[in-house]
């Protein structure tokens, strides 16, 4: 099974899984395409990793800018089927340890955050929707306000996903962009035909800059979703972007 590692620090183990392994579908997502295959994936990936599904906990995401802290007895939601998924929530976090946070995606920006001092991982799904939101900028700004986590000691780490000049917008999208709570004019660019060309990985740093986490702690995948088509579906959310704490 092809992984993709963050290389952050020894206690904490983060990987996106790859769509294909050997040209064969890796779907992690319960979509209704093949759900018994999606758990044999399942069942391997956490095997893969030394565990099991029992330790793994993931939502039932409706881009919102929800999120929620989770904990061990959490441990097996969504996993098995999307039945006792935790509904509504494209975030969460856990200070809980050996507990792995799922987040999925396919063109929507992953996003994870450790806050070292506190010892809380979090994963984030950002899509467009996410984005003009500013969920990442609400689950950090929350976790600094609410669990004590100083930004100094926040590390974050924006995966796999589209490049902005893959990532075409119209008007609609880049009016929302403008609502945004930080000056977004360096974000986007106006092409011939009107269309934009919107940096929706640039948008999610400076949502984390401007709670003046230090930009040396943010990592920002090279991947694009779009062009690196031997490793990723960018039509379908069948891949995943998942953390644990030691």
């Amino acid at each position: 099974m092809k992984l993709i590692e963050w290389k952050c620090f020894d206690e904490i183990e983060a990987y996106t899984t790859c769509s294909y392994d050997d040209k064969y579908l890796m779907n992690m997502s319960f979509n209704g395409i093949d759900d018994q295959q999606v758990l044999k994936n399942r069942q391997q990936l956490a095997k893969t990793l030394n565990t099991d599904l029992s330790q793994m906990v993931a939502t039932l995401q409706q881009h919102t800018t929800h999120f929620i802290e989770v904990h061990s007895n959490d441990g097996g939601r969504g996993m098995f089927s999307r039945d006792d998924a935790l509904i509504g929530y494209d975030a969460m976090y856990t200070r809980d340890r050996h507990l792995w946070l799922w987040t999925f995606h396919a063109d929507c920006c992953p996003v994870l955050l450790y806050c070292r001092d506190q010892k809380i991982v979090a994963a984030i799904h950002s899509g467009w929707k996410g984005t003009v939101g500013e969920i990442v900028k609400k689950v950090a700004q929350h976790l600094i306000e609410n669990e004590h986590c100083h930004p100094q000691y926040m590390y974050a780490y924006i995966g796999p996903s589209i490049e902005q000049r893959n990532f075409e917008a119209k008007d609609d999208i880049i009016d929302l962009v403008k609502k945004m709570s930080f000056d977004t004019r360096d974000f986007y660019i106006q092409k011939e035909d009107g269309t934009y060309l919107l940096n929706s990985k640039g948008l999610i740093q400076q949502q984390l800059l401007e709670l003046q986490v230090p930009k040396q702690n943010i990592t920002i995948s090279p991947y694009c979703t779009i062009e690196n088509e031997d490793l990723f579906s960018h039509i379908v959310e069948i891949k995943v972007l998942i953390v644990i704490l030691h």
